[in-house]
C-alpha cells in the first residue's frame, strides 16, 4: 500500500479507500479534497497507481493501513470511507479495536459471500475486461463512460492495463468472499451503506447487512448502478458526506 496524505497533520483524519480501477489520488480529487479542512489519507492499494506490488487481499491491505496509522499516531479517524473494493478493505479495518472511528461510509460494499458460480466467474470477468480494453479501448471502456464519465473511464482503462494476473485474481476474490465484521450497536449507528438499486450487491449484500447490522443506515440510490451516484451526482454526494462528518 502506497500512502498519499493531503492537508494539515493537525486536522482531523479522513481515510478514503478507492474502488477497483480508480487510484487513491483520483478518489482524493473526486471526493477527498472537497470535504473541507481534514488530513486526508488516500492510499493506493496493490497494483494501483504508485503501489506496484500485487494486490494480495482486503485483509492484507487493511493490515498495511493499520500499521501506517499506528506508526504515525493517527488512531482517531473522523471518517473511514470505502467504495467497492475499498469498502471491502474498510470492513476489515473495523476488526481493529484500537482505532477510534467516528463514522464509516461504504459505497457499493461487498458484504455478502457470493455463490460458488459467481466466485468462479468474477476474476475471469476482470481478465476479460482488461483484455477488451487492450484490444479495443473505446469498446472496452464504453460501460465505464456511461456510468462514471469520460475522465474516470480513461483513468480506469489505464489502471486496468496495469493489473497483473495475480492482482486481478485477488481483487476479484476480495469482492466475492464476504466481509462481515462484528459490530457493536454503537458502531452500527455510525455506519452508512450506500448501494445503487441496479447493482448486484443490492440484491446480495443489502439483505445481509440489514440482518447483521440492524442499526446501520441503509441508502439505496434508485436508478443507479454500482458507485454511479458518486460520480454523476458528485456535489450532492460530497455534501451528504460532509453532513455525516459534521454530525
Amino acid at each position: 500500500m502506497y500512502i498519499h496524505k493531503h492537508g494539515n497533520n493537525t486536522d482531523p483524519t479522513v481515510i478514503i479507500l478507492h474502488p477497483m480501477g480508480i487510484t487513491g489520488e483520483k478518489m482524493y480529487e473526486a471526493v477527498g479534497q472537497k470535504l473541507g479542512d481534514y488530513c486526508v489519507i488516500a492510499p493506493d492499494m496493490g497494483d494501483h497507481g504508485s503501489e506496484k506490488r500485487d494486490f494480495r487481499s482486503a485483509r492484507a491491505e487493511a493490515a498495511a493501513l493499520h500499521d501506517y496509522l499506528l506508526k504515525s499516531g493517527r488512531m482517531k479517524i473522523k471518517l473511514l470511507y470505502g467504495a467497492s473494493l475499498g469498502a471491502a478493505v474498510a470492513l476489515k479495518m473495523l476488526d481493529y479495536t484500537d482505532l477510534e472511528i467516528e463514522n464509516v461510509y461504504l459505497d457499493g460494499a461487498p458484504v455478502a459471500r457470493l455463490g460458488l458460480v459467481m466466485r468462479n466467474i468474477f476474476p475471469p470477468v476482470l481478465v476479460w475486461q482488461k483484455n477488451m480494453i487492450a484490444k479495443n479501448r473505446e469498446k472496452g471502456i464504453s460501460d465505464f463512460v456511461k456510468r462514471y464519465g469520460r475522465d474516470i473511464a480513461e483513468h480506469m482503462a489505464d489502471t486496468f492495463l496495469q493489473f497483473n494476473k495475480t492482482s486481478i485474481r485477488n481483487i476479484g476474490n476480495a469482492c466475492v468472499v464476504g466481509n462481515t465484521p462484528l459490530l457493536t450497536e454503537d458502531m452500527q449507528k455510525r455506519i452508512w451503506f450506500d448501494w445503487g438499486d441496479k447493482e448486484l450487491y443490492t440484491k446480495t449484500s443489502k439483505p445481509l447487512a440489514e440482518k447483521l447490522y440492524p442499526h446501520a443506515h441503509i441508502i439505496v440510490r434508485e436508478g443507479y448502478e454500482h458507485c454511479e451516484y458518486m460520480m454523476k451526482e458528485n456535489y450532492d454526494y460530497v455534501r451528504s458526506l460532509q453532513k455525516i462528518i459534521e454530525g
